[in-house]
């Protein structure tokens, strides 16, 4: 299993996060109300709740790996969905890497 998590620093998270599943919702199942959203973007399941002052972001994938380049095509379009506000700033954590221990 693989998960990246990430956030959006907006006041207006739920607009945000409303307008994206609203975009993607013709491409990917989505479901979303005011306070949380998810896309199912092929394998891999993009989770959003509004919290204040920012937008959390979970992409995860329990079957594999979540592609390098989604964080940064979730980044792309959050950024076009803020619109007017001021550029939205996408925050993502690395995945955490397992390191090998020396006998």
């Amino acid at each position: 299993m693989a998960k990246v998590k990430g956030e959006a620093l907006t006041a207006d998270g739920a607009r945000v996060m409303r307008r994206l599943c609203r975009h993607w919702s013709h491409k990917f199942t989505v479901r979303f109300d005011d306070t949380s959203g998810e896309i199912q973007i092929n394998e891999v399941q993009l989770a959003m709740r509004v919290e204040a002052e920012r937008l959390d972001l979970t992409l995860e994938n329990p079957a594999g790996e979540v592609p390098a380049r989604l964080p940064g095509v979730v980044t792309d379009h959050l950024v076009r969905m803020a619109g007017s506000e001021p550029p939205l700033q996408v925050r993502w954590q690395e995945p955490a890497v397992a390191q090998p221990i020396d006998p």
